[in-house]
């Protein structure tokens, strides 16, 4: 929530219900959202800030206290259902020495006392990186993790996910890989509009650049033994405005995308490399934020103002 005009948390949550959103991730653990979401039955994410790493890390107490306040107080009336250890950590250079190796050990220390509480089976812990802790992403068969992060971090990462049963995170946005290379990729595959594939990899055929992003992931983790671990993506969606120059933004493109990633995640079709699988999936965002820095799309993500108006309409149930 980078914006100084946004509603209360108790209109956002009736902007949530308007959309029949049946779970919601949040980039903190803010009490009063928590306390605005009980008996709603909405599966809520929260998250550890990036700053608070370390100090959970190295001291199991700070861990403990972490999840007394702010699931203890909440759940159950709150369906507090994934605890998120900061966000897209590996992408901020800036942290590497302090915060990198802190990442699994405070993964641990929350599961520990989640685990002292009998709460492993109901809340599960991860973190969200996004697209750039792959190295090579094309095409999808080659996906591989930075060296750099790929056995001290990653690896790890793995092996606390799949022995804790818990899913791999992932940010994935075809709108950027576009925007970034729009002589090479068409706007329709960014779309999920091409009605024929586009790109053949194997045995293996891409009508649309989610799931060649998606699939690019499937194959790091199963490079460094971890392929059957299920996949969230945390967060994917579509700018509706941006600066001059920005290609692809707009409102139409936005709500196509959103429309069309519903439809698909309803049908549960997966992947090329994983057909049939589910793949659980969050829209950003809720709002437009007029205090993110950076490029004009930056600002515009949301599928409502913060006015409580809609950007556009959107049907998120995936049926026409």
């Amino acid at each position: 929530r980078v914006a100084n005009n946004l509603p209360s948390p108790s209109t956002a949550v009736s902007l949530i219900k308007s959309l029949g959103i049946d779970r919601v991730k949040i980039f903190d653990a803010d009490s009063q959202v928590l306390a605005a979401l009980a008996n709603t039955s909405i599966k809520v994410s929260i998250m550890v800030r990036n700053q608070d790493i370390p100090g959970i890390a190295s001291n199991a107490s700070h861990a403990d206290s972490w999840v007394a306040q702010n699931v203890v107080h909440h759940y159950p009336a709150t369906h507090i259902a994934t605890i998120l250890v900061g966000n897209e950590i590996l992408s901020d250079t800036s942290i590497k020495s302090s915060t990198w190796p802190a990442l699994v050990p405070a993964m641990e220390n929350i599961f520990a006392s989640l685990q002292a509480r009998n709460l492993t089976a109901k809340i599960k812990v991860s973190t969200p990186l996004a697209s750039d802790a792959l190295s090579t992403s094309y095409p999808p068969s080659a996906g591989t993790f930075h060296s750099e992060i790929a056995t001290s971090v990653i690896q790890p990462l793995l092996a606390f996910l799949a022995k804790t049963g818990s899913s791999y995170h992932a940010n994935v946005y075809p709108y950027f890989a576009y925007a970034g290379n729009s002589g090479q990729i068409s706007l329709e595959y960014a779309l999920f509009g091409s009605g024929s594939t586009v790109v053949q990899d194997g045995s293996l055929g891409y009508r649309d650049l989610l799931d060649a992003m998606v699939d690019s992931t499937f194959a790091a983790m199963e490079r460094l033994g971890y392929g059957d671990i299920p996949l969230v993506i945390s967060e994917t969606g579509w700018p509706s405005a941006g600066d001059s120059g920005q290609v692809g933004a707009s409102v139409d493109n936005a709500q196509l995308y959103n429309a069309r990633l519903a439809k698909k995640v309803a049908s549960s079709q997966g992947t090329p490399k994983r057909p049939g699988v589910s793949i659980p999936t969050y829209i950003f965002a809720l709002f437009n934020e007029n205090e993110k820095s950076g490029a004009g799309t930056e600002r515009n993500f949301g599928i409502f103002y913060p006015s409580g108006s809609r950007v556009y309409d959107l049907n998120l149930s995936g049926k026409s």
